[in-house]
C-alpha cells in the first residue's frame, strides 16, 4: 500500500514536472483567473452600496461620533468605540480606547471643531471603512494641532446588531514636496 501511494505520488510529480512551461503557465494563468473570479463574486455578495440603508445608518453613527468628539462627550464615546478600539493619531501615536478617552477626560487633548465633510463608504455584512477628509482644530497638551485637515480611515464592526468603532487613522493633509 505504501509502494502504491508513492508511485502516485511520483507520477504526479514527473506529470507535473514533466509539463511544458507553456502549459505550466497556461494552468497558471487559468488558475488566477478562476480565483479573481471568484473573489470578486464574493466581495459582490459581502459589500453594498454606498447609498443603502446601512450606509445611511453608519453615516448617522458618523455624525453621532463627530459630534461626540466635538462635545468631548465621554459617556457617548465609551458607547460608540469598540472595546478592542485602536486609535492612531496623526502624531503616529497607537492608544487603545482607555488611554485615548483618558486623553480627552483629562484635557490633554480637546477638540474646539471637529467635522466631516467628506465621507465614503465601503460596506461589508459586519464591516464597513469610512474614509474622507476631517476640518478640526485641537489642542494637544496644551499647544494647537499644526493642522486643521486630515485625511482618515475608520473602521467600523457590527457585534451583536450595533455598530462599534473599531480603528481610527488619520494622517494630517499636506502638499508633498514636488522635485526641484
Amino acid at each position: 500500500m505504501d509502494k502504491s501511494r508513492h508511485s502516485l505520488r511520483n507520477e504526479f510529480l514527473t506529470s507535473w514536472n514533466g509539463r511544458s512551461r507553456v502549459s505550466s503557465m497556461k494552468y497558471l494563468i487559468f488558475s488566477l483567473v478562476v480565483v479573481f473570479l471568484l473573489t470578486s463574486l464574493v466581495w459582490a455578495e459581502t459589500w453594498s452600496e454606498p447609498d443603502s440603508a446601512t450606509a445611511k445608518e453608519l453615516t448617522a453613527l458618523n455624525t453621532k461620533l463627530v459630534k461626540a468628539y466635538e462635545e468631548e462627550d465621554i459617556v457617548l464615546l465609551k458607547e460608540l468605540l469598540a472595546e478592542d478600539h485602536v486609535h492612531n493619531n496623526v502624531f503616529g501615536s497607537v492608544m487603545d480606547k482607555d488611554t485615548f478617552l483618558k486623553d480627552i477626560e483629562s484635557g490633554i487633548l480637546e477638540f474646539v471643531k471637529y467635522e466631516t465633510p467628506e465621507l465614503k463608504w465601503m460596506i461589508g455584512n459586519d464591516l464597513a471603512v469610512a474614509t474622507g477628509l476631517i476640518e478640526a482644530q485641537a489642542i494637544r497638551a496644551g499647544k494647537p494641532v499644526p493642522a486643521t485637515k486630515f485625511r482618515f480611515t475608520r473602521i467600523f464592526v457590527r457585534r451583536n446588531d450595533q455598530w462599534k468603532v473599531l480603528l481610527f487613522q488619520n494622517t494630517m493633509e499636506g502638499t508633498p514636496p514636488k522635485p526641484e
